[in-house]
């Protein structure tokens, strides 16, 4: 199975819904029944199925990282980074920040934060159960990984050390480079993470749509020292704590230091980028001359993914009992939780253009009928409850099944306290009332 068709099959997985694993301590994704056996076989073979678990250990992941990181020379990490941008898988940018990180991070104990098992110096998160097949995926189609994660790139950098050729960029990739550049030192005064990341998201930069990607270009850049500040140095500068990267000015920041203090009237910083990408020409380009896509968008590993499509479940018809017209009390709606789980939940009453609805026994593989229905509460485990949902009747996947039932039975009192949700997070919160999904 070639690697499109593995991603493909991957964001099929793990666009479904998690469940909580207690002996694994972590969340896995179930295989949709709408792959076939033969493709599930498939990713297996190629090692790609999801759910391989590994917990990782401080001294060992450090080791590890430094070990991995030594097997390429930092000219060699620069080349691969900026032929990331288009023509080669996106995980060859890891190499960069991993041997940047495992270069400079001083050798340490674990030294955990009072309330968690993340070391304060590097990051690891100790014991925390790893999925390696979704951490792949995020690499090939994300970026690298977010905060500098030790393990992250240790699991990037083994994808790498058995590949003989290192990409070496072409004249696109370095095109790229270069208006990345102009684009960031264009910005008009003040502008955030955010917004230059929608500006160079505009200008079509990436082989990608996804914002996301675009803002973990820049994490990414502020992480080795590109878009840093003096007072919040990139790792091409000076190796900072996780405790200090993770300092924010206002809780409204996502994104670690450097990026969190950064703006664009901080600027490039052109000594930095001189001094990793000294080979590379840093002028500025004109946009408005882009040449010619090398490969074109449909060749990359990101636009090839994008043009295969994923089969997924057809939207059931509507229920015969079903009726017509805007929710109702006595309603009852069926709820898609993952592929082959439908959950039901019963409407008592509205108000202000919402529905007080309420979990209702029963888990089904399709969609249930009418006859089927289970009318008796589904509690949490020691109290009822109820959610007032919005926009009940436009939500994908929650179809309404029977109309004028009765109140459902319960020796539960009524809850004190009803929540305000959308009713497309009627799936997510199942589990509070059917743990064992």
């Amino acid at each position: 199975m070639d690697i499109v068709n593995q991603l493909r099959l991957l964001k099929q997985i793990y666009s479904e819904n998690m469940v909580w694993d207690e002996g694994l301590q972590a969340s896995r994704h179930v295989m949709p029944e709408s792959i076939p056996i033969q493709d599930r076989e498939a990713l297996e073979a190629a090692g790609r199925h999801p759910n391989q678990f590994i917990k990782p250990q401080h001294d060992e992941t450090i080791a590890e990282l430094k070990m991995l990181a030594k097997q390429w020379t930092l000219d060699e990490a620069v080349q691969a980074f900026v032929a990331s941008l288009w023509s080669s898988p996106m995980i060859w940018r890891s190499l960069l920040t991993g041997k940047l990180i495992a270069s400079n991070m001083p050798n340490h104990e674990h030294r955990p934060y009072p309330s968690s098992e993340i070391c304060e110096i590097c990051g690891l998160s100790v014991n925390q159960a790893e999925d390696k097949t979704i951490q792949w995926y995020w690499r090939m189609t994300e970026g690298t990984p977010l905060d500098g994660d030790p393990f992250g790139h240790v699991l990037a950098l083994r994808e790498l050390i058995d590949v003989k050729d290192l990409p070496v960029p072409n004249e696109y990739d370095r095109w790229t480079f270069r208006a990345v550049l102009t684009v960031l030192r264009t910005l008009p005064p003040k502008t955030r993470y955010s917004k230059a990341a929608a500006l160079l998201k505009k200008e079509g930069l990436l082989p990608t749509k996804t914002e996301y990607v675009y803002r973990n270009l820049l994490e990414t850049l502020a992480l080795i020292g590109i878009l840093d500040t003096p007072e919040h140095p990139g790792l091409i500068t000076a190796f900072t704590s996780y405790r200090e990267r993770d300092q924010r000015p206002n809780v409204r920041v996502e994104v670690q230091a450097p990026l969190a203090w950064w703006d664009s009237s901080v600027g490039v910083n052109e000594e930095n980028l001189a001094r990793l990408f000294y080979d590379f020409d840093r002028r500025n380009v004109l946009l408005e001359e882009k040449p010619a896509q090398s490969p074109s968008l449909d060749e990359t590993m990101l636009g090839q993914l994008v043009k295969r499509k994923i089969v997924r479940s057809k939207v059931p018809k509507a229920s015969p009992d079903a009726g017509t017209g805007s929710v109702q009390p006595g309603d009852v709606y069926a709820v898609r939780v993952r592929e082959g789980v439908w959950i039901t939940v019963y409407c008592h009453e509205l108000k202000d253009n919402r529905v007080v609805v309420e979990y209702l026994d029963g888990v089904f593989p399709e969609m249930p009928g009418k006859s089927e229905l289970i009318m008796t509460v589904r509690p949490r485990p020691h109290e009822r409850w109820q959610c007032s949902a919005l926009a009940i009747d436009s939500t994908s996947w929650v179809r309404r099944v029977a109309r004028n039932m009765p109140q459902p039975l319960s020796m539960l009192p009524v809850p004190d306290r009803i929540p305000f949700h959308h009713a497309k997070d009627l799936k997510h919160m199942a589990g509070w009332c059917f743990p064992h999904l």
